[in-house]
């Protein structure tokens, strides 16, 4: 892979902090009369995808988590013994 791939690879990619981060945006820019009225329209539906978004991949994170504490929890029985 040539070195300009690479670079574009990297710095094309878009985190959950990324997209938290923008989702604060929207909603200052909004709270702050930065749109026309003919423009919010889309620009709350934009904030309600990206708001959703966020907020499962946030609960998945979470459900992921709960997870492995609950598998790291169990006590461990060696293969072969019966429990």
């Amino acid at each position: 892979m040539s070195q300009v791939n690479i670079y574009m690879e990297n710095s094309t990619q878009l985190t959950i902090s990324d997209m938290d981060t923008l989702r604060a945006v929207i909603d200052l820019a909004c709270s702050r009369g930065a749109f026309r009225a003919t423009e919010i329209q889309r620009i709350g539906e934009l904030f309600n995808k990206l708001n959703a978004f966020v907020e499962a991949v946030a609960a998945q994170a979470q459900a992921q988590e709960a997870q492995e504490g609950a598998d790291h929890s169990e006590p461990e029985t060696p293969q072969g013994e019966a429990q």
